[in-house]
């Protein structure tokens, strides 16, 4: 631990290491923050020997062999300390993060090595075996790093930087044609990760030995004797050395193993394709043509990456491209237009990379690079809409990627960004940038490790719930099992069955507007009412009215006899009720076999065989339809009982057969309906006063105390009286005017009268047999068609008392022949094995990822406590 000392008071105010100056975000302010007085020794633990030589370019070299004895701590005086304070409190900020509850205690960012390792295995799982479906559906997009910028802006060339080997291929042609996923990890001097013997004897050798796997293909190179068959590889890989140019989305995955590499992935995208004409070649016409299909295609890989979730967005420009007047504006257009798009719903940082840096001489005054360095862009500049956190200049020259002593490396690195910005920046200000690797991993570091934060308790809640998903789904799997185990899943599916069929027919399932349930019980009765409404009870007109105006018992204001009326009329009433009677079975029944299907489905859906032995025992074969309403009453008269054997057949004839003998039945039951034997009564005091009654009720509806009437009115309202007395005038006068019309002569008012009341018997008539139906054939129905799953029926003499799980169980599994066919069906087939291989193998990938969030819960808790104070 630091060596803990109160800050000393003596510091004059203002002084760069005094307590009293305020501090930059994310630097917590206490007594302890800076130690020690004038003539004290100062410990910081743990600083790099790295980091040292970049907060301390200017440090005489006589103090370098006091830092670098110990690679884990780092000694100053306080004097060295008071000359470079700026430098050491950009070193605090950005390296160092505070925790405190009584005793103090100091966090590195690699303190949190783990839990960027939990974050590289969620993106190496979902990636690999997880598919993009499932990734999509659950959210399961883990924050990562992407790198994008124009073809040959440098981006490869940065990843060799930071890993520290030139891995990537060096060719006149495009090279990255697909999203390559580089991953860095520090592992201990003891893993398997030793230098070759070369690398040994070699004294000065000061680069760190590293193996670098592709996980895809297994294999394996040390680094760095093994360069150039990575590069080989890569080539391969990206189909490099192809003449023909495509790209893909598809990912190109290696880890890179070291004690020196600092653990981290970068997901380095193919460069967006917006090369000028001129270096495209000669052919001017087809340049273009390739140059838009390049673009294009680059564009939707960008694209697809940048708007992922959680995603931290890595720009990287050339300066080279900059200073020679490349215009960058277009890539930068179409970020901004994709950042602005995905910020809507989550939030996206964004960090920029100048690059090539010491290809150039001297920087102007104008030069854009200094305005972004220097936060001296016009408002309106495009950059803006990026709205990139920090810039950070990064060189990484073929002679700084030969170096094999790091700290040399950076020092090389910070002399030539010295020496392209100095012309351009002050010193002062310069001195205070953010530059080179180091800078670079520092603020990407921290800002994964601040969205992995925020974003891991939803994502270890969403994996959560996709395990718990796949292990319901591994249940409905079939897998090897004894006979028994096989008759209690048969038994098991059974009771899916039926919870299934309640769930989409019964009383107690889903209410959503299409559900089966909601047509069955509410849309289909609906329909079967305005279908009875909508039937036209008219016979011949004419031949009625002429029978009317014949009858020498009109003459005496008498009436037809109830008996001749009934002979002559019920019949073509009844028949006219027939088809909505049968077109409501066949609704019903429609529904009921779409619930059947689906319960079938979904209880021995994964058992092929077995599926189509249910549907044969219940009669639903492949194909099997309602008959039509019509084709229904054309055959009647031929239909048979079904075998038991058929269940739904058996249930779809019992309802029909008691439909037809209740329509059978009003023939009789007319003569005794109230409505009927009072007709007089009714036609003279209700139908043919509705019309007077209804020019009253405006009065009604301004009235504050409704009359006593209102009670009978509402309860003929619920009747149906009015809109009966209405049909009945309409019919009566339609059939006068079409007789006068054929006939060419006026009918007197007193048969007028008759003949009106004639078509009131029949719309009566029709009134009654159709107000008996919707009560009686719809639940008829319903009894029948869904009630008889759960409970059998009585059909005709015959009673048939098994429900559809009782059935199945007795026709497959109490006969030894059927029962020895439903356990061969039970046994997994090649394609349910590969399933379930799937299957598991997700919940492999799941399990791990949980135990992986176990193991780091303690550095998330610090990491929570850190970010949230």
């Amino acid at each position: 631990p630091p060596l803990i000392r109160p800050a000393s008071p003596g510091l004059p105010p203002g002084h760069p290491l005094s307590p009293d100056l305020p501090l930059p975000v994310g630097v917590t302010a206490r007594q302890n923050t800076y130690l020690g007085a004038p003539g004290e020794i100062i410990r910081w633990f743990p600083l790099t020997r790295s980091i040292q030589n970049t907060s301390f370019p200017n440090a005489p070299d006589q103090h370098s062999p006091a830092v670098v004895q110990d690679p884990s701590m780092a000694t100053f005086s306080i004097s060295q300390l008071s000359q470079y304070g700026d430098s050491v409190r950009g070193f605090i900020t950005r390296n160092v993060l505070s925790r405190g509850s009584g005793e103090e205690k100091l966090y590195t960012l690699d303190d949190f090595g783990k839990v960027l390792d939990l974050n590289d295995k969620v993106l190496q799982e979902t990636s690999d075996d997880l598919s993009e479906e499932d990734v999509k559906k659950y959210d399961l997009d883990p924050p990562r790093v992407v790198v994008v910028g124009l073809t040959s802006a440098g981006k490869s060339s940065l990843l060799e930087r930071v890993v520290g080997y030139p891995l990537f291929p060096v060719l006149d042609r495009v090279c990255t044609r697909q999203p390559f996923q580089l991953s860095m990890k520090r592992v201990t001097a003891n893993t398997s990760v030793e230098p070759s013997p070369e690398v040994k004897e070699e004294k000065e050798q000061r680069r760190p030995p590293a193996e670098l796997r592709f996980p895809a293909s297994g294999k394996t190179f040390k680094l760095p004797e093994e360069t150039e068959q990575v590069r080989r590889e890569i080539t391969v890989l990206q189909q490099s050395d192809s003449e023909t140019v495509t790209f893909s989305k598809k990912e190109i995955r290696a880890v890179v193993r070291s004690p020196g590499s600092d653990t981290f992935t970068f997901t380095d995208l193919p460069g967006v394709f917006m090369v000028s004409e001129m270096k495209m070649g000669s052919s001017f016409a087809k340049s273009r043509a390739e140059n838009a299909r390049l673009q294009d295609e680059t564009m939707k890989i960008a694209r697809h990456y940048v708007q992922k979730p959680n995603t931290i967005v890595l720009v990287v420009i050339s300066a080279t491209d900059w200073t020679h007047g490349m215009n960058n504006d277009p890539l930068c257009g179409h970020l901004c237009e994709w950042l602005e798009e995905t910020r809507k719903t989550h939030t996206v940082e964004v960090y920029g990379v100048i690059t090539k840096l010491d290809m150039q001489a001297t920087l102007s005054q104008n030069s854009p690079i200094r305005k972004v360095l220097t936060g001296q862009l016009s408002e309106d500049h495009i950059l803006h809409g990026l709205k990139v956190k920090r810039w950070i200049p990064v060189v990484s020259s073929p002679a700084i990627l030969r170096q094999a002593d790091r700290e040399i490396a950076e020092k090389m690195e910070n002399e030539a960004i010295y020496k392209c910005l100095r012309t351009c920046i002050p010193t002062s200000v310069l001195k205070d940038l953010p530059m080179g690797r180091g800078a670079l991993l520092r603020e990407l570091k921290f800002a994964l490790l601040k969205t992995i934060v925020k974003t891991q308790k939803g994502l270890r809640e969403r994996i959560s719930k996709f395990a718990g998903d796949v292990e319901r789904k591994l249940e409905t799997l079939p897998k090897p099992a004894t006979d028994t185990e096989k008759r209690q899943t048969f038994d098991l599916r059974l009771k899916v069955l039926e919870n299934t069929l309640r769930n989409e027919v019964d009383t107690t399932g889903t209410t959503s507007t299409n559900s089966l349930r909601m047509q069955l019980l509410v849309h289909a009765p609906k329909k079967f009412q305005r279908d009875l409404q909508s039937c036209s009870l008219r016979g011949d007109v004419q031949a009625e009215v002429q029978q009317i105006l014949n009858q020498s018992a009109l003459e005496a204001g008498g009436s037809f006899d109830s008996d001749m009326s009934f002979k002559v009329l019920s019949d073509r009433i009844i028949r006219s009720y027939q088809a909505p009677c049968m077109n409501l079975i066949e609704s019903c029944a429609n529904i009921i076999l779409k619930a059947l299907k689906r319960a079938v489905d979904k209880a021995f859906g994964d058992y092929k065989q077995l599926k189509v032995l249910v549907l044969r025992t219940l009669g639903l074969q492949t194909g099997t339809d309602v008959k039509k309403g019509a084709e229904i009453l054309g055959k009647l008269g031929d239909a048979k009982t079904p075998s038991p054997d058929a269940m739904f057949e058996l249930l779809r004839h019992s309802a029909i057969s008691k439909v037809m003998a209740l329509l059978d039945a009003h023939s009789t039951m007319i003569n005794f309906h109230p409505m009927w034997r009072n007709f007089d009564t009714l036609h003279q005091k209700i139908l043919m006063n509705q019309e007077k009654d209804s020019k009253k009720s405006s009065s009604y509806l301004v009235s504050s105390t409704p009359p006593k009437a209102s009670a009978e009115g509402t309860l003929q309202e619920i009747l149906e009286l009015p809109a009966l007395a209405a049909r009945v005038r309409n019919e009566g006068y339609n059939a006068i005017n079409t007789y006068e019309k054929s006939a060419k002569m006026a009918i007197s008012p007193v048969d007028r009268a008759k003949i009106c009341k004639h078509f009131a018997r029949v719309e009566v008539m029709g009134y009654i047999i159709r107000m008996s139906l919707v009560g009686s054939v719809y639940p008829m129905i319903i009894r029948d068609l869904r009630d008889g799953l759960f409970k059998g029926v009585q059909c005709g003499l015959m009673k048939f008392d098994f429900s559809v799980t009782r059935l199945l169980r007795s026709r497959l599994l109490f006969d030894a022949k059927v029962e020895k066919k439903v356990l061969t069906c039970l046994d997994p087939s090649s394609e349910d094995m590969e399933k379930r291989k799937k299957w598991e193998k997700k919940r492999r990938v799941l399990q791990d990822l949980q135990n992986e969030f176990e193991k780091c819960q303690e550095d998330l808790h610090v990491l929570q406590e850190i970010f949230d104070s």
